[in-house]
């Protein structure tokens, strides 16, 4: 059966269909093979058979240390330095950084800001604004990190604080298209960091990412959110009994970007040990491209994989 699932053609088959081969009927007309929910024990022929048995969805997680100092120090050199240019930057605009109560009002805003984001996506999905009225009435548990140019909101990312699981999670953030986006986004999630560590929580998330890059979110915002110190583990990790398994086959690129990349788990003995070693970063690409900006932190290897046009 083929799915359009928000402009991406997915042909979703079973285990049989998988391993036998059924699925090349749908080549040409597809970017994805998936099997849905594979069982555990099939997950080791449909490896031979070149599907990448993965969490549905990842959870981008930091521990947040005892201090900024210490937790800076297990980064690049690299990585430091374009976390303090991007504050020298927005120092340099006049921009006002604020951590802010989240009020209707300035939800509004927020909206307003990521619904023209989201616009100039190939493939964006505006989450945000189908759950305004739940974020609203989890108001109390949220904050919201504000960059501003004057009176004009330029960027913002709403944090909701979990104190049950020792965490700050991002759950939404969104700059103007003025910005350099990777910039201020290091910003907003830097205070994030900070807002966590004031209130005493282990952990600062950077919420939930569908798990195949070059979709909804292209491979390099992989390496973005690495690159801040972030790990991606299993979203069934964080939240257990929420996450679901998939395994893929990435067969072209007329919707997918190039390179794409997905997250596997690891050929470990068991679904719960699956679950809880690092994942393996598989990159996807009918072309050469360098490898080295996908080596995120926390993974156990990245495998190159050509996927070659169908015949």
């Amino acid at each position: 059966m083929i799915v359009h699932s928000l402009g991406l053609p997915v042909a979703l088959v079973d285990v049989d269909q998988a391993m036998s081969g059924e699925w090349r009927e749908h080549e040409h007309q597809v970017d994805v093979v998936r099997v849905q929910d594979p069982p555990h024990h099939a997950w080791p022929w449909l490896r031979k058979a070149g599907f990448h048995p993965k969490p549905q969805v990842i959870m981008w997680r930091a521990e947040v240390l005892e201090s900024e100092d210490t937790y800076l120090a297990a980064l690049s050199g690299k990585d430091r330095y374009d976390i303090r240019s991007a504050y020298r930057r927005a120092g340099e605009a006049g921009l006002l950084i604020r951590t802010e109560t989240l009020t209707p009002e300035l939800l509004d805003q927020f909206i307003e800001l990521y619904e023209r984001q989201v616009a100039g996506m190939r493939h964006g999905w505006a989450v945000a604004v189908h759950q305004r009225a739940d974020i609203l009435d989890e108001a109390d548990t949220y904050c919201a990190v504000t960059v501003r140019s004057g009176s004009t909101l330029v960027g913002a990312c709403l944090d909701q604080d979990l104190p049950g699981r020792q965490e700050m999670r991002a759950r939404f953030s969104a700059v103007t298209p003025g910005q350099r986006s990777d910039s201020l986004s290091r910003v907003l999630y830097w205070e994030t960091m900070r807002e966590a560590r004031l209130r005493g929580r282990r952990w600062a998330t950077l919420g939930r990412d569908v798990n195949l890059y070059g979709h909804l979110g292209n491979a390099g915002l992989f390496s973005f959110k690495s690159r801040l110190g972030f790990t991606a583990v299993p979203g069934q990790l964080v939240e257990p009994g929420t996450g679901s398994h998939q395994a893929d086959r990435v067969v072209g690129f007329a919707a997918l970007s190039d390179p794409a990349l997905l997250l596997s788990y690891a050929a470990v003995d068991g679904e719960e040990a699956a679950v809880s070693a690092p994942l393996l970063g598989n990159l996807f690409s009918a072309r050469e491209v360098d490898p080295r900006p996908f080596r995120g932190a926390g993974l156990a290897g990245l495998t190159l994989h050509e996927v070659r046009p169908p015949a």
